[in-house]
């Protein structure tokens, strides 16, 4: 082989691992978010709480006035093809705020959203009571998120579980906190009242800070 064809080889191949170079980077600089799959679920039900520990400061103020673990909560409506669950949220990151909305499991309990979460399974309602449950939140897509205490009209992550539990399983009735702070005044229901509800059980937890 002579010299001029190896040179020209050698610098064929440094062009293509340039460009093989700035492809990956374009790529991996313009590709959509991921937000990965939960790993090792165990095996979900229809009615299965999803609560977590949101990642703005919304959360924080959530988590200190409720004294709650956690700040936010929804309800798991689908199992296939995707897990999905539903929820009243302000914004969370997708096309509707504002409102009761739908969101894959997995973007739910994404380190984007959540610092950490669990999934609850409420063992006091039987399954065809979960099913009625499912079917009558799912049915709430779509309303107005309203932040207000227990004796004026309100529909938040919480309530909106609770009043729809309640629907079916009238028994059920989880203690609300009362608050004074400004700008809220008033009895308030927040997450942890869902955990510390008797007869649940933690099937599944997630820890962003440290995956």
């Amino acid at each position: 082989m002579c010299k001029h064809h190896k040179y020209f080889i050698c610098f064929l191949l440094i062009i293509l691992i340039l460009a093989g170079g700035a492809v990956t980077f374009f790529y991996e600089r313009h590709r959509p978010p991921q937000y990965g799959k939960l790993q090792n679920l165990p095996s979900l039900k229809i009615g299965d709480w999803v609560v977590r520990l949101g990642t703005v400061n919304d959360s924080r103020w959530i988590s200190y006035l409720g004294k709650s673990e956690y700040s936010h909560i929804g309800m798991i409506v689908q199992l296939h093809p995707k897990i999905l669950v539903v929820h009243a949220t302000t914004d969370d990151g997708e096309s509707a705020s504002n409102q009761v909305i739908v969101s894959e499991l997995e973007y739910f309990l994404s380190p984007k959203l959540a610092q950490k979460g669990a999934i609850i399974r409420p063992m006091f309602l039987n399954q065809q009571e979960k099913h009625k449950i499912a079917a009558f939140i799912l049915n709430q897509r779509g309303k107005s998120f309203i932040l207000s205490s227990k004796d004026e009209p309100h529909l938040y992550c919480t309530t909106l579980l609770s009043d729809s539990i309640a629907q079916f399983h009238p028994s059920f009735k989880p203690k609300w906190n009362y608050i004074s702070v400004p700008f809220f005044k008033g009895e308030y229901l927040f997450p942890q009242a869902f955990v510390d509800y008797p007869d649940i059980k933690v099937i599944y937890q997630v820890d962003n800070l440290i995956i």
